[in-house]
């Protein structure tokens, strides 16, 4: 084998459709050589291509994809230089000698971490799934010369019936060590538990004081359960209030970055993954920072500092919209001013909850799913009030009596709302949410 590392590039492709011209953005696998620093293209990238650009899959999807491989190859590479008796015939035989052994191998070293607690035992079974839909492509096109059986289970029911491929790699011969997913002792934080409405309060006017920027995004996600890449994809025009917004406030969830963001091209942190039309809970805080960043608008439109008409979130420093790369750094700021009162105010059991965790901008949508909880919803209106497509990522957030009562009947009602691309909250909730709510 050459001298050379597999790395990830990101690339555009030019297409014409009725004489119109579409760019899109894609991800590849290439070889870097160390001599040179030259990059050549992999035909590896077709399976990134097949997998999941060609099913539509987005670039994050595709990213994620991308570099689970190459960290594998690049483990093989490493085991090569090493004359590793399992990987040395690689020398000759490149990636057509790769064989299962390979793959159990970096398998079982990664379990191995994960139980050093290196890594997650989640990190380990997302991995091991990408290299088996890998391993799938390559016997399938015969590039690898250890072929194995094929074999298939389906899973879901009527459209949704998906065929999967069933793990080779678990073969007992194959000695392959496994880390389990319940081994994971969970340290990242979803919800503030019984200190949500207190610290969603302190987080909100800590941001009005310091980052107005992002203050009204920050509301969004807490009283809307919107991703930080939602966000920044809101226009002025993506804010539909009903009366004064007491009667209702419903955020329009669209990809926008065509409009706002044409000039980034690592958009991982700006995609939009369900586009949806977002009801609020509307309280008196959200509509005053509501005001108040409307006013911002006005003032920075005012002083020609804005650059982009469209943009609902801009920077007052350069008046170009705020990309998620910067919301986050913003959002960090406001967390590290929060933990700063509350251990000056030697509130040891808060700071310890906020600092024994790692949590971020995507906190947001756990309080909003506990505050909808809190309302009395059950778990299928809590989906649906989400944007949800199943209720799997609720039922981490209830106990799992809730959770085993509500899954029959939450299968079609969510699907039938998930089509319809609205989140709903229902209005018998929306009214015990007082707008005297603070």
């Amino acid at each position: 084998m050459n001298q050379n590392i597999f790395v990830v590039s990101e690339y555009e492709s030019l297409h014409i459709y009725d004489d119109r011209e579409f760019i899109v953005q894609s991800i590849g696998i290439g070889v870097k050589s160390f001599s040179t620093n030259n990059i050549i293209p992999s035909p590896l990238t077709n399976f990134i291509k097949r997998r999941y650009r060609d099913k539509g899959k987005g670039i994050s999807s595709q990213r994620n994809c991308a570099y689970a491989i190459t960290r594998f190859l690049n483990y093989v590479y490493g085991q090569v230089i090493l004359n590793d008796e399992d990987f040395i015939h690689l020398k000759e035989e490149g990636i057509c000698g790769l064989n299962l052994t390979h793959s159990a191998r970096y398998i079982t070293y990664l379990s191995l971490r994960a139980k050093a607690n290196e890594i997650t035992p989640n990190y380990v079974h997302d991995q091991m799934k990408y290299l088996v839909y890998f391993y799938y492509w390559l016997a399938e096109d015969k590039i690898i010369h250890d072929l194995f059986e094929l074999s298939y289970y389906t899973t879901g029911k009527g459209k949704n019936i998906k065929k999967v491929p069933r793990n080779p790699f678990l073969d007992n011969e194959l000695d392959i060590i496994l880390v389990g997913r319940d081994e994971r002792v969970p340290n990242l934080l979803v919800d503030f538990g019984s200190r949500r409405y207190t610290l969603v309060e302190q987080i909100i006017k800590l941001a009005q004081i310091y980052e107005p920027d992002i203050v009204l995004g920050i509301c969004f996600q807490f009283f809307g359960g919107l991703r930080r890449s939602e966000v920044v994809n809101l226009t002025k025009q993506s804010v539909d209030l009903k009366g004064n917004g007491t009667d209702g406030f419903i955020l329009k969830v669209r990809d926008n970055q065509d409009k706002l963001f044409p000039h980034i091209k690592n958009s991982s942190h700006l995609q939009v993954k369900r586009p949806r039309d977002q009801a609020l809970l509307v309280n008196n805080l959200l509509l005053t920072v509501y005001d108040e960043h409307i006013k911002r608008l006005k003032t920075l439109e005012q002083n020609g500092i804005i650059k982009n008409n469209y943009a609902l979130f801009v920077s007052k420093h350069n008046g170009m919209p705020i990309s998620g790369k910067q919301y986050h750094a913003k959002f960090m700021k406001i967390k590290s001013l929060l933990l700063k009162k509350i251990s000056d105010q030697q509130d040891v059991e808060t700071y310890t909850l906020l600092t024994d965790n790692s949590w971020s901008t995507h906190i947001g949508r756990g309080v909003f799913t506990n505050f909808l909880l809190d309302l009395g919803m059950n778990v299928t209106q809590v989906a649906i009030a989400r944007g949800d497509r199943s209720i799997d990522s609720v039922l981490s957030y209830v106990d799992e009596k809730t959770a085993v009562e509500n899954m029959k009947l939450a299968v079609e009602e969510i699907r039938s709302a998930y089509n319809k691309g609205s989140a709903q909250i229902d209005s018998k909730f929306l009214n015990n949410w007082s707008v005297s709510r603070k």
